[in-house]
């Protein structure tokens, strides 16, 4: 993978490769997904969830993809589908946690 790809991309490469290739007897899409959204969360990235209503295309492309190798029809769509961000409002006045950090070395 090239030193310039976005995490974003990174992860659903990741994602689709390892729901591709079965690694685990079951839960293959679970856990692709898991560690997709790891990587996506540790880069502050959002996540790759895709909702209910678009399950039905997202498998659809997922068997496609399945049969030819061909991922990209799959992760522009995803792209535009199936990434959620999180925005923080910084100017909102949130309770201070009340953590000492030496209570964590």
């Amino acid at each position: 993978m090239q030193k310039d790809t976005s995490i974003t991309d990174k992860a659903m490469t990741l994602m689709y490769h390892n729901m591709r290739n079965q690694l685990f007897g079951d839960g293959n899409k679970r856990t692709a997904i898991l560690a997709a959204n790891k990587l996506m969360i540790d880069h502050g990235a959002g996540l790759i969830n895709v909702p209910l209503d678009k399950w039905d295309v997202w498998n659809h492309l997922i068997s496609k993809y399945y049969l030819s190798g061909d991922m990209k029809i799959l992760k522009d769509w995803t792209y535009v589908n199936g990434i959620q961000g999180v925005t923080f409002d910084h100017k909102q006045n949130l309770p201070k946690p009340d953590i000492n950090p030496e209570d964590y070395e």
